[in-house]
């Protein structure tokens, strides 16, 4: 719904621009890959399909200057930090009004960045202050790599369920799901499930 209400926006700017949408981050992945090129990128931070840093992290592998704005509806601090360092070229949260989403992509095609200041403010406290698990993020270069049934394990650690009840809701037994949760805490570089679930749904995993 999101996706189609931008669209008719941008439709509204016609003398301008052209607007192509993509229901599925690899679809837009493959069609890069291909050789289409495109002026500028907009996708949301989180997916269903796919975290939104690791499709900034796959659209860099295959093209280094294209302008990519960020948006999000999140409450929380965005990681601005991953976001920069990604490759992404700028950022503005889903309440922005029209006259901001226009200047952010005005600054992108004008070869800019567009980041608000206080969303810089925030990161530099995620930068220099308190690094613990509940504040800290790791560098980008390390994205998390999970399969299906540890993204399922993330879901219903992020609603709350014991290791017995994930047990008996995937029919796999307790140290099963101790394996799960040692390799999820591994790649997400954390040692709580709080922390977890947190950093897991600031990147858009669950």
């Amino acid at each position: 719904m999101f996706l189609d209400g931008l669209s008719l926006f941008f439709q509204g700017h016609s003398d301008r621009f052209e607007v192509s949408t993509f229901e599925n981050p690899a679809n837009l992945i493959h069609t890069i890959a291909s050789g289409v090129r495109f002026d500028l990128l907009i996708s949301d931070l989180i997916m269903k399909e796919m975290s939104g840093l690791a499709f900034v992290s796959a659209i860099r592998s295959h093209s280094k200057s294209l302008p990519i704005l960020m948006l999000s509806g999140i409450n929380s601090p965005p990681p601005v930090r991953e976001i920069v360092n990604l490759g992404a070229n700028g950022f503005i949260h889903k309440s922005a009004d029209n006259e901001t989403l226009l200047k952010a992509v005005n600054a992108l095609i004008a070869g800019e960045s567009y980041f608000p200041e206080e969303m810089m403010n925030i990161d530099d406290e995620q930068l220099h202050g308190a690094k613990n698990d509940d504040d800290y993020f790791d560098e980008p270069e390390h994205l998390p790599k999970l399969s299906p049934r540890q993204i399922e394990v993330l879901r219903l650690i992020a609603n709350g369920a014991s290791n017995r009840q994930i047990s008996e809701e995937m029919i796999i037994s307790e140290n099963t799901v101790k394996s799960h949760l040692k390799s999820i805490f591994f790649e997400m570089r954390v040692n709580k499930r709080t922390a977890c679930v947190r950093k897991a749904r600031t990147l858009g995993l669950i």
